[in-house]
């Protein structure tokens, strides 16, 4: 018998360096495309953006530093500087066609008016900077104080330390200006009203305490909140929750509960919010801060879906870098393919970037009609959902699912900011009836895990002991022991 070799057809997966750029731009978060693009803009001549105004937590229109949709307050959209790690390689093979005469990209402004700008052919005002803390509150003082002030202000922000506290005492200040010590407490209740709540405090109680009366404007906290901070705030940082709830005549569950919220609406160090010299602390301790990449709202026939980056950013091709010297002598060819080149990048740069955005919308669309009962009755109702599940009725693939919710967020009706991971946890339903039963627990006998798993049993969730521990170290629940 004689072999002889025989041709066979095989099918292999090619994947361009189009799949490949386009994949990591899905996969960046709103930081990482945010420098990406500045990026792309500094080192390619020929892409235009034109970045709107706009506040990055609920995407309406800012013509000042506050935000007259949310309150929000922050300084309008500027481009980061460049990142100093390897940049995403946007160059595409030179046998890729494109349409010589399409220039532009139309993107849809939702109805969004771009405001004139004195500073716009100022060369001075291109030049990026950074606000400190003690410049934006300055600036908002000029506002509120009297004429003659300025230099009580000056001496109120220059004496903050790092956490956002005032170091030297109202009297010390009057006495090195001269000035009436009324006047100094006046730019100091001033001072305390601005962003970041708590600003100006003079000890951690103060702080808190005016974080909480500004929130009492929105919202009714937890009766016993302000009782907690004003005499209890020691005894509150050592746990001590069974003397506080005797000396108040109160049950432990609902002083836990006051408790629960101070710990997770109140900030202790309010200068942390502007100090970029405590970012790197803060997320060394999983204390960052996020806005949302998606915002859902809801309307009469349901929700609707908005990206933030769709409604920040205009992409254009700057034709006047194709277009010959006032001399009318023809380019030269190494000028020619430069123009050529950079003109191929910036439009690939702009097909990844919007096809993000349709993906995006795509599977956000799908899981919001999924999870419509979540939306509107609360994380009881979320469904089991997988990313497979979604892939498979969109046509696409797993892979690109899981890059399209990555490191996003979603910002719901109620006004929370949630992981888009959590639309397809679902293990969040049953960590909160979970929560429900530690919560009515007598305190003085806590339940073991064993005997948690038995109640969740009770209630039509059968779980073993260890998953029982496993949800509960995820939540941040101590042990029987702990508790």
């Amino acid at each position: 018998m004689q072999l002889e070799p025989r041709a066979r057809t095989e099918q292999t997966v090619r994947v361009s360096p189009k799949l490949i750029t386009s994949s990591t731009i899905l996969h960046l978060s709103a930081d990482e495309l945010e420098r990406s693009v500045n990026q792309e803009q500094v080192e390619n001549p020929t892409l235009e953006v034109d970045e709107q105004t706009i506040c990055l937590l609920c995407g309406a229109p800012m013509y000042g530093r506050t935000c007259p949709n949310c309150g929000h307050f922050g300084a309008p959209t500027q481009p980061l500087p460049a990142i100093s790690e390897a940049p995403i390689n946007y160059d595409i093979p030179t046998e890729t066609a494109w349409n010589a005469t399409e220039h532009t990209f139309d993107i849809d402004n939702y109805g969004f008016a771009a405001t004139e700008r004195d500073d716009e052919d100022d060369p001075w005002a291109r030049i990026l900077f950074s606000d400190t803390l003690a410049e934006i509150l300055l600036r908002q003082l000029e506002a509120f104080i009297a004429p003659g002030d300025e230099e009580i202000a000056e001496q109120l922000v220059g004496n903050l330390n790092e956490r956002g506290y005032l170091e030297m005492s109202v009297s010390d200040i009057a006495a090195h200006l001269d000035v009436p010590v009324q006047r100094v407490e006046y730019v100091l209740s001033q001072l305390q009203t601005l962003e970041p709540l708590g600003i100006g405090a003079r000890d951690l109680r103060e702080c808190l305490l005016i974080q909480l009366d500004a929130l009492e404007e929105l919202d009714t906290p937890h009766p016993l909140v302000h009782t907690l901070i004003d005499r209890y705030l020691d005894r509150l940082g050592r746990n001590q929750w069974q003397e506080i709830a005797r000396a108040l005549g109160a049950t432990e569950r609902d002083v836990r509960q006051a408790g629960h919220y101070i710990r997770t609406t109140l900030h202790p160090f309010p200068a942390y919010t502007y100090n970029a010299e405590t970012q790197q602390a803060r997320s060394s301790n999983d204390a960052t801060y996020v806005r949302p990449d998606v915002i859902i709202r809801k309307i009469e026939q349901g929700f609707e879906l908005e990206l933030i980056e769709e409604k920040r950013y205009r992409f254009s091709i700057n034709t006047d870098q194709a277009m010959p010297p006032l001399d009318n002598q023809p380019l030269s060819s190494e000028l020619q393919q430069y123009i050529n080149h950079h003109l191929d990048r910036a439009k690939f740069f702009i097909d990844c970037v919007q096809r993000r955005w349709r993906t995006l919308k795509r599977v956000m669309e799908l899981v919001v009609d999924y999870q419509r009962d979540f939306l509107e009755r609360g994380v009881r109702h979320l469904r089991p959902l997988t990313r497979a599940e979604v892939a498979t009725r969109l046509n696409l693939d797993e892979g690109t699912v899981s890059r399209a919710t990555a490191n996003k967020y979603a910002l719901l009706p109620n006004g929370r900011l949630i992981p888009l991971s959590d639309f397809f946890d679902s293990s969040l339903s049953i960590k909160d009836v979970l929560r429900e039963v530690i919560a009515g627990e007598d305190a003085k006998r806590r339940f073991s895990d064993d005997e948690l798993a038995h109640l969740m049993q009770a209630r039509g969730y059968s779980m073993a002991r260890r998953t029982v521990t496993k949800y509960r170290e995820e939540m941040g629940i101590g042990s029987s022991r702990e508790r």
